[in-house]
């Protein structure tokens, strides 16, 4: 096989990556905001997961090597290309569902607070937050985002929670019985569904949360919220061998 065949054919993504095409699902007109080097647009074409792409990202060298693996990959005619800030370069409607992978939580919950109209009329937004689960989680649960589903991938040596929610005040968000009040650093749907990944998950959490409080104890100031990360961390772990059983 030559160069330009591999091309088209496209590089493997990134297990946490293949898990956001599945939470996405199929969809008309995906924007996929921080698109980075276009990978993921070009394999959710590939997979059929949408007809078209509004690809964007802030930074113009990122966006130009994207639209070079499209053209390269014969995929470039269904890609329109943008350069900007979040989901500024979009006009609400114009995007059936977006993606929003591998930044920060809180820059997610920038993003979507900052074009409120349109994040709120997409029928699915898969978000992969590299940190800052809790405050992606809490921002969307207030906000009026019903969370449909939820994954956890072990993928490089770390542990990734990716979510998929839309804009559904009227629909509830769930807890089971027992889950500590107001705690999002963990997801409901995958303790429901009881994700194989999500108990080692929190056993590694808990751990670091344990060494911070460890050495905490040891300055003679331990701050309440660790105790509560640590403490909450257990509730859940309890909960989630509960459902086993």
């Amino acid at each position: 096989m030559n160069g330009a065949g591999n091309k088209r054919r496209g590089r493997a993504l990134r297990p946490r990556l293949e898990k956001a095409l599945e939470l996405l699902g199929s969809t008309d007109v995906l924007a996929d905001i921080g698109c980075d080097h276009g990978y993921f647009s070009l394999a959710a074409l590939r997979k059929g997961c949408c007809e078209r792409i509004i690809a964007a990202d802030i930074s113009a060298p990122s966006l130009a090597k994207a639209e070079r693996h499209a053209v390269e990959s014969g995929l470039g005619s269904r890609i329109s290309f943008r350069c900007g800030d979040g989901l500024s370069v979009l006009s609400p409607g114009e995007a059936t569902a977006a993606v929003l992978l591998g930044m920060g939580g809180e820059l997610i919950v920038s993003i979507l607070d900052a074009a409120k109209g349109t994040a709120q009329g997409f029928e699915r937004i898969v978000m992969q937050p590299m940190r800052g689960e809790a405050e992606l989680r809490g921002y969307l649960i207030k906000s009026g985002y019903h969370i449909e589903d939820e994954a956890v991938v072990f993928d490089a040596g770390r542990y990734y929670q990716l979510i998929a929610a839309r804009y559904a005040p009227e629909e509830a968000n769930a807890f089971p019985e027992g889950w500590p009040d107001g705690y999002y650093q963990f997801g409901a749907c995958s303790l429901e569904k009881r994700d194989e990944l999500m108990l080692p998950m929190m056993r590694r959490y808990l751990a670091i949360m344990e060494n911070k409080l460890e050495r905490a104890g040891k300055s003679g100031s331990v701050p309440p919220s660790l105790v509560r990360e640590a403490e909450c961390t257990r509730k859940l772990m309890d909960l989630f061998e509960q459902t086993e059983e």
